[in-house]
């Protein structure tokens, strides 16, 4: 049965396949769950599937069962049926958690758990988002395909965040858009940090445009 929705999952994508000019992608269906101590859902993929070194589409469902706890359907999770990309990531065997199991034949396995919001949902309009942005749209009734500046962020926990510019008051700048990324430049004010770059700074992966910012990062995680 399994096989079968992954079919049927997958046809409900296509246009949006064809919109982002993917020929052959490589589709999956799974499952998106809590756990304990986090606070976010979280998904799996087999040793075989994260070991591709492909982009991975993903849409996620949830079992139907009778009262004998017995699988009876495969329904979509998402009413609004997105579809997610879970980019290659070549640092997953650092980066998430792994277990071992044996299938029903015996056989054993690796499976890695990871964090929905490591997605981006994949939109028709042929642009993509971080699944953060996804959920917040979500959660005020918006569209996906919604103009980033109708997205309100959360106000940053100030325990967490210091207020930078009350704190360094006298370093203020008149940098200049080259100037913003320029490498031998070590900081910025915080009216110039980015979403990218604040996201870089909550998911603590290199991924701004800024390279020290990066740099920064990654000597924090090695000492981690």
């Amino acid at each position: 049965m399994r096989k079968e929705k992954e079919k049927e999952f997958f046809a409900q994508h296509m246009e949006t396949f064809r919109a982002h000019g993917i020929a052959d992608p490589t589709f999956i269906i799974k499952t998106a769950y809590f756990v304990k101590g986090k606070a976010e859902r979280q998904f799996q993929l087999f040793e075989s599937e994260i070991t591709k070194g492909t982009d991975i589409y993903i849409e996620f469902y949830d079992n139907v069962k009778d009262e004998k706890d017995n699988v009876t359907d495969i329904i979509p999770f998402n009413s609004d049926r997105q579809l997610f990309k879970y980019k290659s990531n070549p640092y997953y065997g650092e980066e998430y958690e792994m277990k071992e199991g044996m299938n029903y034949k015996g056989e054993p396995y690796k499976l890695y758990t990871i964090p929905v919001t490591e997605l981006r949902a994949v939109l028709k309009d042929s642009t993509e988002i971080p699944y953060n942005v996804y959920q917040k749209r979500k959660d005020v009734g918006e569209p996906a395909e919604a103009p980033v500046e109708n997205i309100k962020l959360p106000r940053l926990q100030k325990s967490l965040f210091p207020d930078f510019e009350q704190e360094f008051p006298n370093k203020e700048s008149n940098l200049s858009l080259d100037d913003v990324y320029n490498t031998e430049i070590a900081d910025a004010p915080l009216s110039e940090i980015t979403i990218r770059d604040l996201a870089a700074i909550m998911l603590m992966k290199p991924i701004s445009a800024r390279p020290w910012l990066n740099d920064i990062i990654k000597q924090t995680k090695s000492e981690i």
